[in-house]
């Protein structure tokens, strides 16, 4: 884990160093997407999907859903 500072211009924009831009693959005109949860922001680029960036979230939560579904689909018939 690597920590690099940068600072807020008057303006409040930030200028993303180069380190960041290289590690996130960021490139002009991209969007970016800020995740705050309290005190923590969690900066990344947008994907172009948020459905596809967020497909599986949380499976380990439903780990069975493949024979949930079977059984749920048996029963309509």
């Amino acid at each position: 884990m690597q920590a690099v500072t940068t600072q807020v211009s008057t303006k409040y924009q930030v200028v993303i160093p180069k380190l960041v831009r290289e590690a996130l693959g960021i490139h002009p005109h991209d969007s970016m997407l800020f995740v705050i949860s309290g005190d923590t922001v969690i900066v990344r680029p947008q994907p172009a999907s948020l459905t596809t960036a967020l497909r599986g979230l949380h499976a380990e939560l439903w780990p069975e859903t493949a024979a949930w579904l079977e059984e749920e689909r048996s029963a309509w018939e």
